[in-house]
């Protein structure tokens, strides 16, 4: 089976499980209308009381840190702003489409905590280096490694054998995967990005993550943070150390994303623990438990 055909059986598989719910979909629509208001979009997240408690938990939690509390949905969706609850409605939206998803292979726990942390230094890199647009790479963070709770379901065995070239960096994993199944995990998560409709930017994101120098435009800058930020992700959890890990982004990338490797490296102490602790209990809706 080629390449194209394999990702496209995967997708449409993937698609009887995973949905992404109404309210976003609604959402969508209000932001591509002209006419909507902040009080609309507010309305559209109250009709899911669960996807509108998670989202004042995020309002409310460390990562955005206002001083009074956050108690209603359309306080936050006013304070916020259109953009943010996008954002926010969107993480929930996609945590909430995998809720339930065992794997007896992948460790959910474990998964939703890198990606949070992934999530924590791509907007750290791109606020440290003065990014208006920080708030929707910490989106692209979390979302980027969704592919994996896929391929890991329908390819344990081969997923696990291309886990073991995770010394050699992300790019060499997903060589792996690419050569043991016919698609990567990243490949996945930019269709299933693009057949779900989010927006351009992510789907673009994902697709260019691996080569952010094949994209031009602004876009080129948010794809190379966003690389950085997941190389730096993969490799804490190797016995490299950080000067190690920053060797590992090309040079070129580095020059893309306008941002000296030292800054890069100061992000990884940015990224507080104990923040990334409590917008991981927010996603997963732990609160401050673990299983």
């Amino acid at each position: 089976m080629s390449a194209a055909l394999q990702l496209d059986e995967l997708v449409y598989d993937s698609l009887e499980s995973l949905s992404l719910p109404d309210v976003y979909i609604r959402l969508r629509e209000v932001m591509e209308s002209d006419s909507a208001s902040m009080a609309d979009a507010a309305e559209v997240i109250s009709l899911d009381p669960a996807l509108a408690a998670r989202v004042l938990r995020m309002a409310n939690s460390a990562f955005y840190g206002f001083r009074s509390q956050v108690d209603t949905i359309t306080r936050a969706t006013n304070i916020l702003g259109m953009q943010k609850i996008h954002d926010l409605v969107l993480a929930a939206s996609v945590s909430k489409a995998f809720d339930g998803f065992s794997n007896d292979f992948m460790d959910m726990d474990t998964f939703w905590y890198r990606s949070v942390h992934a999530g924590f230094l791509a907007r750290a890199l791109a606020e440290g280096a003065g990014m208006r647009n920080y708030e929707s790479l910490f989106v692209r963070g979390l979302l980027h490694d969704i592919g994996h709770l896929v391929l890991f379901t329908r390819f344990p065995h081969e997923c696990r054998q291309a886990l073991a070239h995770c010394e050699d960096g992300l790019d060499a994993r997903l060589y792996a995967e690419h050569e043991l199944i016919g698609v990567d995990a990243m490949q996945f998560a930019a269709e299933l990005s693009r057949v779900w409709q989010l927006p351009p930017s992510i789907v673009n994101s994902f697709t260019h993550l691996l080569r952010p120098e094949d994209v031009s435009g602004p876009l080129a800058r948010e794809v190379a943070m966003l690389h950085i930020a997941v190389q730096f992700s993969a490799g804490i959890d190797s016995d490299l150390l950080i000067e190690d890990i920053v060797q590992r982004v090309r040079a070129s990338v580095w020059r893309l994303a306008e941002l000296p490797p030292e800054v890069g490296a100061a992000a990884l102490d940015a990224t507080a623990l104990e923040m990334v602790d409590a917008m991981y209990n927010v996603i997963t809706q732990n609160d401050g438990v673990m299983p």
